[in-house]
């Protein structure tokens, strides 16, 4: 499988970082692979969902796939893991709790199981963790007991809690990311142009508040925490909280859309939905200190 490339990785064995980037379709890891690829002491191997065929310098490998990690492990020896893949849409988790649990609790376990004893494993984790029924009111810190109300996010959290487990470990509690995606499928804003764009009405909630983050912004604070060598627990969203009704009249307004497709109701309202969180936007107070980076708001 990784024949092909062990010439080109033996050359960059001996940078100061090499860097494995799982789940590099997802919309926070392909901008994290891309960025880290881009430095120059970076040695950076990235594996995609096997069904993928992009990104094209990435490799197809399952997360829950040992034998393959262990490959990897002994021909590119990774200084760091950048652990992006699992699975997060909530319908999907419901309806199948069993792949959840495979994706995001086994997959995480694998990744300790076969680099944990040495490298250090970043996790981008959710804002998931947490149900938003009684919030903070300057967002959920990192000594907030999780109380997840989807199978997403209880998986979620089963995972963070494999990847605390190791030695070296940084956990990042992401809120919902902004960016475009490798397939132009994934993610919230990629998900309401498409409507939008077809003329396909939408309905969004306008009670579902969370800390939009811009992916730009989760690929630098992932380098400090590589180049600074952080550890621990931390919470990266943005400085305003904003409900899915925001974000899709954000999308409207700057592709010139029709109005009248967008639509919004509470999250009460729906009927036959998945379990839907409340207000989980996060305070990040504590990266912002320990990192110095300044976060802007992406909508």
């Amino acid at each position: 499988m990784l024949q092909t490339q062990r010439i080109e990785q033996k050359k960059q064995y001996l940078m100061q970082y090499r860097v494995l980037v799982t789940g590099t379709t997802s919309i926070h890891g392909y901008p994290v692979f891309l960025h880290l690829s881009r430095l120059d002491d970076f040695s950076v191997f990235g594996i995609r969902s096997p069904k993928m065929k992009v990104p094209k310098a990435t490799i197809p490998l399952c997360i829950t796939d040992r034998t393959g990690l262990s490959e990897i492990r002994e021909l590119f020896n990774p200084t760091h893991i950048v652990h992006c893949a699992g699975v997060c849409d909530l319908d999907v988790c419901e309806e199948r709790p069993h792949w959840a649990e495979a994706l995001n609790t086994d997959g995480a376990r694998a990744v300790c199981e076969t680099f944990g004893d040495k490298a250090h494993i970043i996790y981008l984790s959710a804002d998931l963790v947490f149900s938003g029924n009684n919030a903070p009111p300057d967002g959920y810190r990192e000594n907030d007991i999780p109380d997840p109300v989807s199978v997403a996010g209880k998986t979620i959290l089963e995972a963070e809690n494999e990847i605390r487990k190791t030695r070296n470990h940084t956990v990042i509690r992401l809120g919902l990311p902004i960016g475009d995606s490798v397939t132009g499928d994934k993610g919230a804003v990629d998900f309401i142009d498409y409507r939008l764009r077809r003329s396909l009405s939408l309905t969004l909630f306008h009670d579902e508040w969370r800390s939009c983050i811009a992916c730009e912004d989760i690929a630098s604070v992932t380098e400090i925490c590589i180049r600074q060598s952080i550890y621990g627990l931390y919470h990266l969203g943005g400085p305003q909280r904003h409900s899915l009704y925001d974000v899709g009249r954000w999308v409207l307004e700057k592709g010139g859309y029709n109005k009248a497709l967008l639509k919004t109701i509470s999250r009460t309202e729906e009927i036959g939905g998945p379990p839907r969180m409340g207000n989980v936007s996060l305070d990040s107070s504590k990266l912002i200190d320990t990192t110095g980076i300044s976060i802007r708001s992406p909508i």
